[in-house]
């Protein structure tokens, strides 16, 4: 069985690492980076078939972080976390073209939800068959 592979961006150790935990345990492969610098470096080593960031990072400015992404990550699907309220994180997700939007707190039903949707929509774009 082929294991989708997702980045997930947070700067918060506890919290990246709860969520490697959890996605490990649902049977997806986890990159884990704490800034922009060391996802591009990821990145750089391989597709990614979701990507689950924090709009606040140290290194660059919450405007930039899509912008950066989508012009690295090819058609993985980003997915946005942020402390922001709910309905002004998904008005600025759509502005900034993210495919998804999860509010910290965040439920784990609707957390699982968008990964399986990311990585559905990221390998038909790219074109695989699982």
């Amino acid at each position: 069985m082929h294991r989708h592979r997702i980045l997930v961006i947070e700067d918060e150790a506890e919290l990246a690492d709860l969520l490697t935990e959890i996605l490990s345990d649902l049977s997806y492969e986890v990159e884990q980076a704490s800034t922009m610098g060391e996802a591009l470096a990821i990145l750089d080593r391989g597709p990614v078939c979701a990507i689950l960031s924090d709009l606040t990072l140290p290194d660059i400015e919450r405007e930039q972080v899509v912008h950066t992404l989508r012009a690295r990550s090819g058609r993985a699907s980003i997915i946005l976390m942020s402390a922001i309220a709910s309905q002004d994180l998904t008005r600025l997700g759509r502005q900034m073209g993210v495919d998804r939007v999860v509010s910290k707190p965040f439920d784990l039903d609707e957390f699982e939800d968008s990964l399986v949707f990311g990585c559905e929509e990221g390998q038909e774009e790219a074109g695989e068959h699982a």
